[in-house]
């Protein structure tokens, strides 16, 4: 019994650190960016549009989802806009992945995006990166295709945790409701101003490339505050309140609470608030990594 409870603490602080270790990069704005940007004759995004290029390209540059991509990019809420009109959030997304030479499926429509999460769960869709098309400009998010993200919430989140990256613009219940399902801690306040707007040490370090002005070429609508979970502050607006959130590669949105892995180590919690059997298992776990080290220097010690 005490060695099959050795092998569980294990196994479970080996899921957690796997779970922290290959979750891919997040990142969510109080913005709507898409309505605040366009593509030039010459085929160079500008303003909000470039913001939106810069921040996929981080986005993609940090998946590790398993298996064949078979799309870079699912933009839930919107249909193609092959003309890339400005204001359009399908043109945003469209010109973004035209420039960077990547694929977008679009998903358009509550029932098509529950047909979308079903697909995803069978394994016969596997995109690189879940872009949410947020509210404020033409072709985005309606009330019902918001209902629809919430009610799939927790197929959001695995996806993140599975390696895939996740973006959103937006505010409001219809481009942020699926979060607050995720994080009854976090409040969104319909507050922000993105005169003045910054990135913050952790904002460039998670996406190279971004700069004060990409995040502050139009307004913002909305902020976070409480507890933001595995999420941290990447942009701050004009008053020094968080409207960009997220965080690069192995990011977790969930974390640190029991039943949920541990945060990465930027993100770690109070010790109390991390659950007695993950911290058990760690405690367990280390014992168990330093002798199958020890064991292999044995081996190769020998072998010499």
């Amino acid at each position: 019994m005490k060695n099959l409870l050795k092998k569980s603490a294990l196994g479970i602080a080996l899921a957690c650190v796997y779970a922290a270790a290959s979750a891919g990069p997040v990142i969510l704005g109080g913005d709507d960016l898409t309505d605040h940007g366009s593509r030039s004759a010459g085929g160079v995004n500008l303003d909000g549009w470039l913001y939106i290029e810069k921040a996929v390209a981080n986005v993609l540059s940090g998946v590790t989802r398993a298996g064949l991509i078979t799309t870079d990019i699912v933009a839930l809420g919107s249909i193609a806009n092959p003309s890339f009109s400005s204001g359009n959030a399908g043109g945003a997304i469209g010109s973004a992945a035209n420039v960077l030479g990547r694929t977008v499926t679009y998903v358009d429509g509550a029932a098509n995006i529950n047909t979308f999460f079903a697909a995803l769960a069978a394994g016969s869709i596997n995109p690189g990166m879940l872009w949410m098309s947020g509210t404020g400009a033409a072709n985005n998010l309606d009330g019902a295709e918001g209902s629809a993200l919430t009610a799939n919430a927790a197929a959001i989140n695995s996806f993140g945790v599975s390696g895939g990256g996740i973006m959103a613009h937006g505010s409001g219940v219809s481009a942020y409701g699926w979060l607050s399902a995720l994080l009854p801690s976090i409040t969104e306040v319909q507050s922000c101003n993105a005169t003045g707007a910054t990135l913050t040490a952790a904002g460039v370090a998670a996406f190279p490339g971004l700069s004060n002005a990409n995040i502050s070429s139009g307004p913002c609508h909305s902020s976070f505050t409480g507890n933001f979970g595995g999420l941290q502050t990447l942009g701050l607006d004009g008053a020094g309140r968080s409207f960009i959130i997220g965080g690069g590669a192995g990011t977790l949105i969930q974390c640190g609470l029991p039943g949920q892995p541990p945060c990465p180590p930027n993100r770690v919690p109070e010790p109390g608030s991390l659950p007695l059997v993950v911290l058990a298992a760690m405690g367990l776990a280390l014992p168990q990594f330093r002798r199958l080290r020890n064991r292999k220097a044995g081996a190769a010690k020998t072998a010499g």
